[in-house]
């Protein structure tokens, strides 16, 4: 529930963040394709549920936030979030040159491109990154990296993993996959009635 909305408030007042980031790639994916889908189904899926528990229940027909908002909100809100958005977040002259061109001609989702911002959210990922320019200078070309030491990096994490399995044995494998702990039912005074 976001703060400040309670179950009972009518779907207008839904209110949306300006802005997508992302601080883990533990429990879900890290990429912007997959926070732009999950925030447009979350807060659909919310949207729904608030005017379903109006009395009498509305149904909804034209939903408030849509997939040019979210492609906004991966773009041009963080730029102004973090107080850059005269440097970056969209294309205009003077402003750093941090592109990313999405193009796959192998995929049978890219054809025909009807709504850009609908195949962006709900279509686009990491494998449709064709390229990537970071300042201007070309980080990304035909879907590989050209930019850093890729093949060193890898190496080096590899060698990390290594030695973390070696130092912590048994261990890390079972650590990644724990018991499931037996569910406590609670007592739940709150019962939903009609």
């Amino acid at each position: 529930m976001r703060p400040g909305l309670s179950a009972a408030a009518p779907a207008a007042q839904v209110r949306h963040p300006d802005l997508l980031s992302v601080d883990t790639s533990v429990w879900e994916s890290a990429d912007l394709f997959s926070q732009m889908r999950a925030t447009v189904n979350a807060d659909r899926a919310l949207e729904h549920y608030l005017a379903h528990q109006l009395e009498p229940a509305e149904t909804v027909t034209h939903v408030k936030l849509r997939v040019e908002d979210v492609v906004h909100m991966a773009t041009r809100g963080g730029a102004h979030a973090i107080g850059k958005d005269d440097e970056i977040g969209s294309l205009e002259k003077g402003k750093l040159a941090d592109v990313v061109l999405l193009k796959n001609d192998d995929s049978p989702t890219w054809a025909p491109l009807i709504n850009p911002y609908g195949q962006i959210v709900y279509q686009a990922q990491r494998g449709d990154v064709h390229t990537v320019l970071v300042g201007g200078e070309v980080v990304k070309s035909e879907g590989k990296l050209v930019a850093g030491d890729l093949k060193g990096v890898k190496a080096k994490l590899e060698s990390t993993v290594a030695y973390l399995e070696r130092e912590v044995g048994d261990d890390w494998i079972s650590g990644q996959f724990p018991e499931i702990p037996e569910a406590e039912v609670l007592y739940n005074p709150y019962q939903y009635k009609k």
